[in-house]
C-alpha cells in the first residue's frame, strides 16, 4: 500500500463516502443565508448556526482521534462563531483537516487498535466511520431545516427532475 493516498483496498471505499459526505455538508451549509443561522424548527432543537458548529466540531475531534492528536480548534472557539464567512471557513478547514489525516494513512494503521470515546479499544478507521454518520445525521437535518424555509437543498437544487409516474387509475 502507498503512504498518504489512502487509495488502499480497505480505505479507498471509506474515503469516496467521507468526500461525498463533504460535498453534500458543505453545498447544504453553503446555500443557507446568514439572516436564518438563527432558525429552529422548534425551541428544543438546533439553530442552524448550531448544527454548523456542532459539524465543525465533531469533524475535528472524530478526525483527531483518528490521528492521535489534540483536536487543532477547540469547541469553546468553535462555539463562538458567529458569522457566515468564518463558519463557512471553519467547516472547510474541518474538512482540510481531516484530508490531512488521511493522508497519513495507511492500510496498516488503518488497522491499529487506538482507544474509544469511553476508553473502549477501536480500529483506528472507526472514528472516521462515526464522522461520515453523524455528518449524515446532521445533514438530514439540515434538508428539513432548508426545506421548511423554502429552499431545495443544493445536491437535489443540481438534479435533473425527475418526471412524476402517471396517476394509477382505478380500474
Amino acid at each position: 500500500a502507498q503512504s498518504g493516498t489512502a487509495q488502499t483496498t480497505v480505505l479507498a471505499p471509506l474515503k469516496t463516502q467521507w468526500d461525498n459526505t463533504r460535498t453534500l455538508v458543505e453545498g447544504i451549509v453553503a446555500q443557507v443565508p446568514e439572516d436564518l443561522y438563527d432558525f429552529r424548527p422548534t425551541p428544543e432543537v438546533r439553530s442552524f448556526r448550531e448544527q454548523f458548529t456542532h459539524l465543525i466540531d465533531e469533524n475535528f475531534r472524530f478526525m483527531a482521534q483518528a490521528a492521535g492528536e489534540t483536536p487543532p480548534m477547540e469547541k469553546s472557539a468553535i462555539e463562538q462563531l458567529k458569522g457566515r464567512d468564518e463558519i463557512l471557513q471553519a467547516l472547510k478547514d474541518s474538512y482540510d483537516y481531516g484530508v490531512k489525516v488521511w493522508m497519513s494513512m495507511t492500510d496498516q494503521t488503518a488497522m491499529e487498535m487506538i482507544p474509544g470515546r469511553g476508553g473502549q479499544q477501536q480500529l483506528r478507521w472507526a472514528p472516521i466511520l462515526a464522522q461520515i454518520s453523524d455528518n449524515m445525521n446532521h445533514y438530514g437535518n439540515l434538508v428539513v431545516y432548508v426545506r421548511l424555509n423554502g429552499m431545495v437543498p443544493a445536491r437535489t437544487a443540481g438534479q435533473p427532475q425527475r418526471q412524476q409516474p402517471p396517476p394509477q387509475t382505478q380500474r
